[in-house]
C-alpha cells in the first residue's frame, strides 16, 4: 500500500486517522496461520501468550539460535534435557526431545514431527478432543522451557515430576 492510497483513506469526509483503520489497511487480506488466533484468543496470562508467540515465530532464543547471532553460549548447542547429542532448537526443544515427548504424552497431545508447525498444532488440536487445547499446549511449552533454563542458570536436573507439578499449577492460575 502507497502512502497516497493510506492519505486518500482520511482526507475528506467523516474520515479521521486512527490507527486501527490503519492497521486495517496495511493488514487487508494478509493469510496468517489460525494458530495465532487460537493464541491470542486463549485464556493464558500475557506472558505465556508472548512467549509462545516467540516459539510459533521462530524467535526463542535457543542455543541454535544465539550462535547463529553470534552469541557465546556457555551450554554449548546441544539440548539440555536429554542426552541425544541434538541441537537445541524450537523443533527438537519441544516437539522432538524424549523428555518433551514424555511431557506432552501425560497430555495426551501427540505430535506428527513431518508437519511445518502450525499444521502440527492444527493436527494436534484436531486430535486432542477438549476445549482447553491451546491453554494446554501452551502452558507445556512454558514450563518445558523454565525447566531447560532452570538445567542452564540454576544447575537443575531435568525432572518429569516437577514439569508436571508445575503444569498443574499453571493450569489452576487459569
Amino acid at each position: 500500500m502507497t502512502i497516497s492510497m493510506m492519505v486518500g483513506c482520511f482526507v475528506g469526509g467523516n474520515d479521521s486517522y486512527s490507527s486501527q483503520k490503519v492497521y486495517k489497511l496495511a493488514f487487508e487480506g494478509l493469510q496468517v496461520p489460525r494458530t495465532f488466533q487460537w493464541l491470542w484468543n486463549s485464556k493464558c496470562v500475557p506472558r505465556i501468550k508472548f512467549f509462545a508467540w516467540l516459539l510459533m515465530v521462530d524467535r526463542l532464543n535457543t542455543n541454535t539460535m544465539l550462535r547463529r547471532r553470534h552469541y557465546n553460549t556457555q551450554v554449548g548447542i546441544f539440548c539440555v534435557l536429554c542426552s541425544h547429542n541434538s541441537e537445541e532448537d524450537i523443533e527438537h526443544l519441544f516437539f522432538g526431545c524424549p523428555f518433551a515427548a514424555n511431557c506432552w504424552l501425560r497430555l495426551n497431545i501427540v505430535w506428527d514431527l513431518d508437519l511445518e508447525l502450525h499444521h502440527r498444532i492444527s493436527q494436534a488440536r484436531s486430535i486432542f478432543q477438549h476445549d482447553f487445547y491451546m491453554e494446554a499446549f501452551l502452558i507445556g511449552a512454558w514450563e518445558l522451557w523454565k525447566i531447560r533454563n532452570a538445567v542452564i542458570f540454576d544447575s537443575a536436573r531435568p525432572s518429569f515430576h516437577l514439569w508436571s507439578v508445575k503444569f498443574r499449577e499453571q493450569l489452576l492460575l487459569h
